[in-house]
């Protein structure tokens, strides 16, 4: 009698005990969810923002010196008004727009990559949580780690957009060699010692 008495009592503290854990379970889980629950698809779109924000300003750069680069080639070769400088900078603003494309699908990865974080987190938070029990350390350790997705992103600087245009601005130099018609270099010296006389011989592409 004694034994089957303390074999009911053992069985009934284990569900009382299990009861608990599980109410500490659900009220843990509830609180991870709503301390993560600024992550959302406003919070992403920002982020994929943030990275265009950043990405965009240098190429834009990289086009102000790959234009100058081809003005001072075109002058120098005798081509500034010729459809060579026409072709040259168009296409400029074809890798321009297909840079800015591609800076585009980065800044949406990075908003994914940003998701991918957040929801392994907050698996692993759950995880843990299922696993122990341990709903105030779990609650703690989730507003560290939200605290750390949320802050501000550091992103890498973007590679050069425009490595195409190196054979473009060495043929636009190299057609006024071979143009008899062309003035060639010779025309431009002065230019390129700081004439004052020629300082509008060459001029810049149009951002």
């Amino acid at each position: 009698m004694c034994s089957g008495g303390g074999s009911d009592n053992y069985a009934a503290q284990a569900r009382a005990d299990e009861t608990a854990r599980q109410d500490r379970i659900k009220t843990g889980t509830a609180d991870v969810n709503k301390k993560f629950e600024g992550f959302n698809d406003a919070f992403y779109g920002q982020r994929q923002q943030e990275y265009k924000n950043y990405a965009e300003p240098q190429l834009r750069d990289q086009l102000k010196g790959e234009s100058s680069s081809l003005a001072f080639n075109l002058a120098r070769s005798g081509l500034t008004d010729s459809s060579e400088r026409s072709r040259n900078e168009g296409e400029l603003q074809k890798q321009f727009s297909a840079g800015k494309a591609e800076i585009a699908n980065a800044a949406l990865d990075q908003s994914n990559q940003a998701r991918q974080r957040t929801e392994q987190n907050r698996s692993e938070l759950l995880a843990q949580l299922n696993a122990t029990g341990d709903a105030a350390s779990v609650g703690s350790q989730a507003v560290n780690r939200a605290g750390l997705l949320a802050s501000q992103q550091s992103f890498s600087p973007i590679g050069h957009m425009f490595s195409a245009t190196t054979g473009l601005l060495g043929n636009a130099a190299r057609a006024g060699y071979y143009d008899n018609n062309a003035p060639g270099m010779n025309a431009y010296t002065g230019l390129f010692r700081g004439n004052s006389n020629n300082s509008g011989a060459s001029r810049t592409v149009k951002t």
